[in-house]
């Protein structure tokens, strides 16, 4: 593991060079690799990597609190309950929803993209 870390650092290092005329972008880069290093410091790289592992997989994801067939059947259910826990997530359809309530009261559904769709967005970015 030590060889992948020297080589994210690495690679930022190298970032970081190549977008010497873009503060912001620099600015970023540099806290990318600070973090890296207190993770480092605090003995922490194992819990990192393991992070990693689970953030990669969706079934590491948070759990549907219930499953709907409908959209109008979710938000029928939702304007029932005072509250959710934080990170509420819903399956309506078969597709799974991040659930928020906007300043009005509303609530709203967020459709997450599956691990495929996100893979082929990373795709055709390249």
């Amino acid at each position: 593991m030590d060889s992948t870390w020297e080589d994210l650092l690495n690679s930022l290092e190298t970032l970081d060079g190549r977008h010497t005329r873009e503060p912001e972008t620099v600015a970023t880069i540099e806290t990318a690799a600070l973090a890296l290093h207190f993770i480092r410091r605090i003995g922490r790289t194992n819990d990192f990597w393991e992070f990693v592992k689970a953030f990669n997989n969706e079934e590491a994801w948070p759990k549907p609190l219930r499953s709907f067939a409908t959209r109008d059947e979710a938000l029928a259910w939702l304007r029932t309950q005072p509250t959710l826990p934080y990170e509420t997530v819903l399956e309506v359809a078969g597709a799974r929803h991040s659930v928020t309530r906007v300043r009005d009261g509303e609530w709203v559904l967020i459709r997450s993209p599956t691990i495929e769709e996100l893979e082929a967005m990373e795709e055709s970015e390249e």
